[in-house]
Formats: C-alpha cells, sequence, structure tokens
C-alpha cells in the first residue's frame, strides 16, 4: 500500500483492526483522564455510550477480556459517575 492509495481512499481496513486501533485510543484516553488532562464532558461529547456498549459486546463474543476490562473502566469511571452526579 502506498501513501497515495490510503489517502484516496482505496486502503480498508479490517473491521477487527479497527476495533484494535480504537481500544488502543480508549487505553490512551483512559491514562488522560487518570492524569486530569482531559475531561469527562470532552469523552462524553466525543464517544457516544452506544458505541462503547457495541464495542464490548464485539470483545465478549471474542473472548477478549482483558480489552474489555479497559471499555468497562471507562465507562464504569466516566459515563456511570457522571449519571450518578446528574440525578442528585
Amino acid at each position: 500500500m502506498t501513501p497515495e492509495d490510503y489517502y484516496r481512499g482505496q486502503f480498508k481496513p479490517r473491521q477487527a483492526a479497527m476495533f484494535d486501533m480504537r481500544i488502543k485510543s480508549l487505553e490512551w484516553m483512559l491514562a488522560c483522564f487518570k492524569k486530569g488532562t482531559i475531561r469527562s464532558r470532552t469523552i462524553i461529547g466525543l464517544i457516544p455510550i452506544t458505541q462503547l456498549n457495541d464495542l464490548l459486546e464485539y470483545l465478549v463474543d471474542l473472548e477478549r477480556y482483558e480489552e474489555c476490562s479497559i471499555v468497562k473502566e471507562i465507562i464504569d469511571t466516566i459515563y456511570n459517575k457522571t449519571k450518578t452526579k446528574t440525578n442528585l
């Protein structure tokens, strides 16, 4: 694959590769959140909870439980924590 193929959109990554890239970026994002360099409102605004749930179901089907823990931790620490704050 040449850079021109990638630029013109002739390169189509597999769905599994896309999910792997997403897991790595989510892991990085969680680390940034824990360091305090990114806010929860930013994460919630950029990543819908439905996408995380779909990714979690996909990982469970493949029995990739180590990656499931990353997605589950994001849901628990960012999304569920925000819901309990707004309910009070």
